[in-house]
């Protein structure tokens, strides 16, 4: 991508905001204080939604994940809608009570599958669970899109009544949650531009999409339950300290004064990490001279001499201390600059034996350089000596079991623990001993049973 289609990206965005703000202001001549919103989409690559955020008095969004889509991704999603208006409580704007209507083939909802999803938006910051669409058209190409009234037009059917139940467990308990805030430790960059730059490179792979490199670093801290924030690259630095852990996937793209932020962020006692791909590019697209991972280069204790590609299918070796694991799209080949050597990469490349990841001590914090897109079991065990040594809340749960904690006024916690799999689940939580279980009005007492896609919203002071 030349800079010249990097602006492009930019006018593109800049330019649909504008059509956005003008029909706000619009309405705003008529009606001063009813909350104006647009449904945003997740990540949705050609609008910075950062940007967007700023001129919205609330943050809504659809979400339409598909059939093999992580609930981890999802609740990615969900962190980035909030996120991006500033950890306030969001909207969700749209989802299907049913089937959706535009993949090759579309499954219907399971049993407990919508309300689960509907529980989870809550869980991670929404307000609102909202629906598209109420009535089923009869033509037009969402014709087969689900509705609470489907085509049938009986109240008689399973969707109809799944829903009215989820809107009456809403209307029971919702308002007291409403509100109520997401605390976190544990920040993630989540950077447009290097959403557009990454994915506009020739070379030196075609293989990068850029949520799943962010997806990669989120989903091991969901499957401990950690909290995460979603930010903008471009967060100052009084906010960023807030953070002990801050993480920047594939930041390809490097804003005037990010680096400098994140050097004082280390330098305070910080934790940050990033790795391959990371600051080769300015503002402008354009490479920075003098050595991958350029204007990052002291702050990570690293020189990129080269990045191999790896063919679709093909993986890479890295073992050291905790990891032993497989790396997959690209392998930066690291010298150390004062950095320490954690992992190295194994095969029979010619750079077998060398570093894949490193530490560097950098003032009072660290920070640490991920050489290659590790598989999920080699992120889980690179991130658990970190998540130990910050001390970061992070609580085991069954597979496919998570766990997330809004916080109201008064001291009181609302902890959402969802079943996300069709499989009957049993756990103890000692944490949770002593909560009462909203719906229900059961006392934790060590035991707890989710049936498929259950969901127990439990109270703790």
């Amino acid at each position: 991508m030349s800079g010249l289609q990097m602006d492009y990206r930019r006018f593109q965005s800049q330019a649909q905001l504008a059509c956005y703000t003008n029909e706000r202001d619009a309405i705003r001549e008529y009606d001063a204080t009813t909350p104006i919103t647009t449904n945003l989409m997740g990540t949705f690559k050609d609008l910075d939604y950062f940007e967007w955020a700023k001129e919205m008095d609330v943050v809504s969004w659809d979400n339409y994940p598909g059939m093999d889509t992580p609930p981890s991704f999802t609740a990615m999603c969900r962190d980035l809608m909030r996120g991006i208006g500033g950890n306030k409580p969001f909207m969700l704007m749209e989802q299907t009570p049913n089937q959706q209507n535009w993949f090759p083939f579309c499954k219907v909802k399971q049993p407990g599958e919508v309300r689960k999803l509907s529980w989870q938006a809550v869980a991670h910051g929404a307000d609102t669970v909202r629906f598209f669409q109420m009535k089923q058209s009869l033509g037009g190409c969402e014709r087969f899109h689900g509705a609470v009234i489907a085509h049938d037009g009986t109240e008689e059917s399973r969707v109809f009544k799944e829903t009215a139940a989820l809107g009456e467990e809403l209307d029971r308990i919702g308002r007291r949650i409403m509100g109520s805030r997401i605390e976190s430790r544990v920040a993630i960059m989540f950077d447009w531009q290097s959403y557009w730059s990454l994915e506009g490179c020739v070379g030196p792979t075609t293989g990068f999409n850029y949520p799943n490199e962010v997806h990669r670093f989120y989903r091991a801290l969901w499957r401990r339950n950690v909290p995460v924030d979603m930010i903008a690259s471009t967060t100052p630095l009084a906010r960023l300290s807030q953070y002990d852990l801050a993480i920047a996937p594939a930041l390809i793209t490097v804003l005037p004064g990010v680096a400098e932020t994140l050097e004082a962020y280390v330098a305070d006692g910080g934790t940050f990490i990033t790795g391959y791909m990371a600051g080769i590019h300015d503002e402008h697209d354009l490479v920075v001279p003098g050595g991958y991972p350029g204007k990052l280069r002291r702050l990570m204790g690293v020189w990129v001499e080269e990045i191999d590609a790896l063919a679709p299918g093909e993986t890479i070796e890295v073992h050291g201390g905790t990891v032993d694991a497989k790396g997959e799209i690209v392998a930066s080949i690291i010298h150390r600059e004062g950095a320490e050597r954690l992992a190295t990469y194994g095969g029979d490349e010619f750079y077998a034996g060398h570093s894949a990841l490193t530490v560097n001590a950098y003032g009072k914090g660290k920070a640490y350089f991920v050489g290659t897109p590790l598989d999920e079991t080699g992120m889980s065990a690179f991130m658990a000596p970190i998540i130990k040594e910050l001390d970061l809340k992070s609580l085991d749960t069954p597979e496919d079991v998570s766990l997330s904690v809004r916080y109201g006024d008064g001291g009181t916690r609302y902890a959402f623990l969802i079943n996300n799999s069709a499989a009957d689940k049993r756990l103890c939580l000692s944490e949770l001993n002593g909560g009462t279980e909203l719906l229900t009005g059961t006392v934790i007492n060590d035991l707890i049973e989710l049936k498929p896609y259950g969901v127990d919203v439990i109270a703790l002071r």
